[in-house]
């Protein structure tokens, strides 16, 4: 397999760093004070979207459970898809094959948010087929 050109190893290494701050270091030559906006800025319009798409799970789970469960998401998940209405379906199949259960999570949390993403599924598919 061919190296990768000098600006795609830094890309690499700026998502690396986005996906898991605490254990990925961030690329040489970007100050930190800006690598700390691009963190907070992904992570919170990743947390923000997702609340918005699993509202009970949401508002079940405390801040710092619900943190958790998004940093985890973003660290040990890849996600196949850039589109945003596919995001709610990466995250329930996070939750069903990689997902690291805390102690105190709800038993029928992966029950839930299957319920949750076949109600967003439906009432998206309803508005595109009026669009259509």
């Amino acid at each position: 397999m061919p190296e990768r050109p000098d600006f795609q190893e830094k890309q690499y290494a700026f998502a690396a760093h986005i996906r898991d701050p605490d254990n990925v270091p961030a690329p040489e030559g970007i100050e930190n004070r800006r690598m700390a906006i691009y963190r907070k800025l992904f992570f919170n319009n990743l947390a923000n979207l997702l609340a918005t798409m699993f509202p009970v799970i949401r508002k079940i789970k405390t801040d710092q459970q619900w943190h958790g469960m998004i940093r985890q998401f973003m660290r040990d998940y890849q996600a196949e898809t850039p589109y945003f209405l596919r995001l709610p379906e990466e995250f329930l199949s996070f939750l069903q094959t990689k997902y690291e259960a805390a102690s105190n999570d709800e038993p029928f949390l992966v029950e839930l948010a299957h319920y949750e993403y076949a109600e967003l599924a439906l009432s998206v598919s309803t508005i595109l087929t009026g669009i259509c």
